[in-house]
C-alpha cells in the first residue's frame, strides 16, 4: 500500500487524477445537494424548529465518550493479536490526532500518521499497517451487521425486494472473521505487500467480541446523529434503527469511494436518501450536511486536544532528560 503511493510511475491510476476526480466528485455531489435544498426552501417546516442546546451538547459528548474510546480500544485489541501492545490512553491518542488524515487528498495520510506514531511507541510498520487494514474491515463488517438489522425496520411500501440480500452478507461477515479464513487473507496481503507474513494471533470468541465494539461504536455514532437531529427536529424514537442503516451505508459506500476524502459527498448524498424515508427532502439534506459538520467539528477538537497533549508529554519528557537544562 506505501509501496505503490511512493512509486507513482507504475501506478496505474495517477495521484494527480485520483485528486482531480474526487474533487469534481465532491463538487458535483454538494452542488446537487445544495440547489435541491434552494429548489424545496419553501417545504422546510419552519414553525417545527426549535434549537435545543441541551441535546446538542449530548450528541457531542457521546462521540468523544463512546465513538473515540471505542475505537481506539477495537484497535489496542487487534494490535494485541500481532503482538503488539499499547496502552488504551496512547491509543486513543494515536487515533484522534491522526483522523483528520483522512480529510487530505489521498487516502493515504491518516494511515501513514497512524503508522508513524504507532511506530514511535515501538509497533513495528509493518504490523501498523495491517491492523489499520484489518480495523478498516471490522468496520465495514460490522456496517453490513447494522445495515442487515435496520431492513427489518424499513419501509416496506417502498423496499425493493433485493434489498434482502442484505441478509445473506450477514453470516458471510461471521465467516470472514473466523481465525483460518481471516489469517489466511491477510496472508494474501502480506504477500502481496512483499512483506514477511504472520497471523492474528486471536481466538473466535474474541473476534466476534471486536466485531460487537466496531457494532457498538456504529450506534453510538448513529445515536450522536440521532440527538443532534433532535437539537433542531424532532424525531421520534421509532426513527432510530433506520438512521443506523442510513448511517451505515452511507459510510460504507464513502469507504468504498477511493477518490473522494473522507467520503464527502458520497456520504451525504446517501446519507440524505435514508433520511428521506424519515422526514422530507429538504430537511433531509439539512440534516446530512449538518452531521457532516457535527462529526468533523468532533474530530477536529479531539485532535487538537491530543496533539496539544502530545506537545507537552514530549516536552516533559525533554525535560525530564536533561533536569539542568535552562528552561528559554
Amino acid at each position: 500500500m506505501t509501496e505503490t503511493v511512493g512509486n507513482s510511475k507504475h501506478a496505474r491510476f495517477p495521484q494527480w487524477l485520483k485528486i482531480t476526480l474526487g474533487a469534481l466528485i465532491v463538487v458535483a455531489s454538494f452542488y446537487f445537494l445544495i440547489t435541491r435544498l434552494i429548489h424545496d426552501w419553501n417545504q422546510i417546516p419552519f414553525r417545527q424548529l426549535r434549537f435545543r442546546p441541551f441535546p446538542l451538547i449530548i450528541s457531542f459528548a457521546i462521540i468523544f465518550a463512546l465513538h473515540f474510546p471505542l475505537y481506539a480500544y477495537a484497535w489496542k485489541l487487534l494490535l494485541a493479536g500481532f503482538g503488539e501492545k499499547i496502552s488504551t490512553m496512547k491509543s486513543i491518542t494515536i487515533m484522534s490526532v491522526t483522523q483528520i488524515g483522512k480529510y487530505i487528498p489521498g487516502k493515504v495520510w491518516f494511515t501513514l500518521g497512524r503508522i508513524s506514531l504507532a511506530n514511535r511507541e515501538g509497533i513495528a510498520k509493518t504490523k501498523g499497517l495491517v491492523s489499520v487494514l484489518v480495523e478498516a474491515g471490522f468496520a465495514l463488517l460490522s456496517a453490513v451487521l447494522l445495515l442487515a438489522v435496520a431492513v427489518f425496520f424499513l419501509p416496506r411500501s417502498n423496499l425493493p425486494k433485493t434489498v434482502y440480500l442484505l441478509f445473506l452478507l450477514a453470516p458471510l461477515c461471521l465467516v470472514v472473521i473466523y481465525p483460518p479464513v481471516l489469517n489466511r487473507i491477510l496472508a494474501f496481503l502480506l504477500r502481496k505487500l512483499k512483506r514477511p507474513t504472520f497471523k492474528l494471533e486471536l481466538s473466535y470468541p474474541r473476534l466476534l467480541y471486536i466485531l460487537a465494539i466496531y457494532c457498538l461504536d456504529w450506534f453510538s455514532q448513529a445515536l450522536g446523529c440521532f440527538i443532534l437531529i433532535n437539537s433542531f427536529y424532532r424525531l421520534p424514537l421509532r426513527s432510530l434503527p433506520i438512521l443506523v442503516g442510513g448511517y451505515s451505508v452511507s459510510w460504507i459506500l464513502g469507504f468504498l469511494s477511493l477518490v473522494t476524502p473522507a467520503g464527502l459527498g458520497i456520504r451525504e448524498g446517501i446519507y440524505t436518501f435514508a433520511l428521506k424515508l424519515i422526514m422530507l427532502e429538504p430537511m433531509a439534506i439539512v440534516s446530512a450536511l449538518l452531521t457532516r459538520i457535527w462529526i468533523t467539528i468532533a474530530e477536529f477538537i479531539m485532535a487538537l486536544a491530543f496533539a496539544l497533549f502530545l506537545s507537552k508529554r514530549k516536552k516533559y519528557a525533554k525535560k525530564k532528560t536533561n533536569p539542568n537544562r535552562p528552561s528559554k
